[in-house]
């Protein structure tokens, strides 16, 4: 089987042909992006180590790694097919993770991405939200790494779980319906290997994210409500009216992240 040839100018054009659809199904303006490849073994320098860097941490790429930041890097070159970089507003496709894909399978991944692109442009506030967590684990884990305070990281990842399955459950519900109206026949790469297994085993709360809110936010889309949704994401565990998550399937690759 022959794999795409991912570049730079493969993921521009593709985000120039996808960002129209996206800004049909969701209705949003996604104002400017950019969009880049990026290889699996920088996949962790440019997700994880960037956005240390934007809390001011001084994460640097060639910095001695500990056991625990060996395995994360481990997970997110294994499992990352493409992340939106709210901090750079800034699309990246992890090249070796989708080349098995078919060009459609391609765009679909391209097209999840770009809905958090969108979600980013409209509600900036619930992106702040995400940051604010996110810097206070970070934080958490570099000044009290021989003893973290483990029950209080917990509490701190489920405060946010709200807004993040609002944002995960609406980007997979966009990548169902680019599926169903426009690339029926997209093909994403489905590999099986230790990370993605280790993903599927411990990566419940992440995982879950994508589909617990696809039944409120099809009922918020049907109702032309998803942005009085935003407002009031804790909304998003409530049954909805039976719409269902929208057709066709799905990957597990985003960032909101992810």
């Amino acid at each position: 089987m022959t794999k795409l040839a991912i570049d730079h100018q493969l993921v521009e054009r593709l985000v120039l042909q996808v960002a129209p659809l996206v800004q049909d199904v969701t209705g949003w303006e996604l104002g400017r992006v950019n969009s880049r490849a990026v290889p699996k073994e920088r996949a962790f320098e440019e997700l994880i180590l960037g956005r240390l860097r934007r809390f001011g941490i001084p994460a640097h790429d060639d910095a001695p790694r500990d056991i625990f930041d060996r395995l994360l890097e481990y997970f997110v070159e294994g499992n990352a097919l493409a992340a939106y970089l709210p901090w750079n507003e800034e699309l990246v496709v992890i090249r070796e993770n989708v080349d098995d894909s078919n060009l459609d399978g391609l765009k679909l991944v391209i097209g999840h991405e770009l809905a958090h692109r969108a979600q980013h442009f409209r509600h900036p506030d619930l992106f702040a939200q995400v940051d604010e967590v996110a810097h206070l684990i970070a934080t958490a884990y570099f000044e009290d790494a021989l003893q973290p305070n483990l029950e209080q990281l917990a509490t701190t990842v489920l405060k946010i779980q709200p807004v993040m399955t609002l944002l995960e459950s609406h980007a997979m519900y966009v990548q169902n319906i680019l599926a169903s109206r426009y690339f029926p026949a997209a093909r994403i790469e489905s590999h099986f290997s230790l990370p993605v297994l280790l993903f599927r085993l411990f990566g419940e709360l992440k995982t879950s994210q994508y589909t617990a809110g696809a039944s409120a936010v099809a009922a918020a889309m049907a109702s032309g409500d998803i942005d009085s949704l935003y407002q009031e994401p804790g909304r998003v565990f409530e049954p909805g009216d039976g719409h269902g998550g929208g057709p066709g399937g799905g990957h597990g690759g985003g960032s909101e992240g992810g």
